[in-house]
């Protein structure tokens, strides 16, 4: 999985099974030894602005979760609440 952070930042997240628009990738935690993506943090939609203020609102995927990054949406399996 050789994913470039530039290349996922401004898709939507969309959970595949229920077509959920679940936010978009804000940042992403990069292996050092290898310079490769652990995980993805997305912010929720209506938080986009604040999320500064409101670290509990962000949630992780981790890489494996993607199932498919297409031009403007990424797919991921079913996120847990």
């Amino acid at each position: 999985g050789d994913m470039k952070f530039s290349t996922v930042q401004q898709k939507e997240i969309i959970e595949a099974s229920s077509g959920k628009f679940i936010g978009y990738i804000i940042d992403a935690e990069v292996c050092e030894k290898k310079g490769e993506i652990l995980t993805f943090i997305i912010s929720p939609p209506k938080k986009f602005y604040q999320f500064f203020q409101g670290e509990e609102n962000i949630r992780k995927i981790a890489i494996s979760n993607i199932l498919t990054v297409g031009k403007d949406v990424i797919l991921v399996k079913a996120m847990n609440e």
